[in-house]
Order: structure tokens, then C-alpha cells, then sequence
């Protein structure tokens, strides 16, 4: 499991530019995507551990990590296997973090 995740410097922020790793941030992403695209509360759970588990798979062997790859990592799963949830997720970073790509 990475211990460190590298973040896109953001000066609005004023944060470093590194943080631990933190697997609970990861499954609340997933989590609140899954919820927006309106999957009942009793199944998100197991979407939520299938796709961090598929993450983690990903990131073995890595100390470190950048969050863009984390974020790719995750919506290229969710895009083959979820794509209600996908949507969920660009929508949010659109109208929320005010991304385009």
C-alpha cells in the first residue's frame, strides 16, 4: 500500500503538496459517487470494497503515488463496470472541483 500520495499543487489551498495515504478517503469517494448515482445504501458497501480492492491491486508495491493516478485508476474501473457511478463522479468534479478532464 503507498504510504504517500503526491497532490497536483493547487495555490488556492496553501496545503503540502504530499499527504499520507489514507484508504478511508478513497472508499468515501467511492462511496458518495455510488450514492449520487443513486445505488441503495445495501449495495454500496460491496461496490465500495470491490472497487478499492481492485485500486489497492493497482497501487501494490508503490511507497509513492500521485492522485492522478489514483483518480484514473478509479474511473477507468468505474467507467467498465459502473458507469452510472462514473457519471456520478465527472458530474461531481465538474459542477463541485470545476474539472473538464
Amino acid at each position: 500500500m503507498p504510504r504517500l500520495v503526491y497532490k497536483k499543487y493547487n495555490p488556492t489551498k496553501r496545503n503540502e503538496l504530499t499527504e499520507e495515504f489514507q484508504k478511508e478517503k478513497l472508499e468515501n469517494s467511492i462511496k458518495m459517487a455510488a450514492l449520487q448515482a443513486g445505488r441503495e445504501e445495501a449495495t454500496v458497501f460491496s461496490i465500495v470494497e470491490e472497487v478499492a480492492g481492485h485500486v489497492m491491486e493497482e497501487l501494490e508495491g508503490k511507497e509513492e503515488v500521485d492522485s492522478q493516478e489514483i483518480r484514473e485508476i478509479i474511473l477507468e474501473y468505474l467507467k467498465e463496470n459502473y458507469p452510472d457511478i462514473y457519471q456520478s463522479w465527472i458530474e461531481y468534479d465538474k459542477t463541485v472541483k470545476g474539472r473538464e478532464d
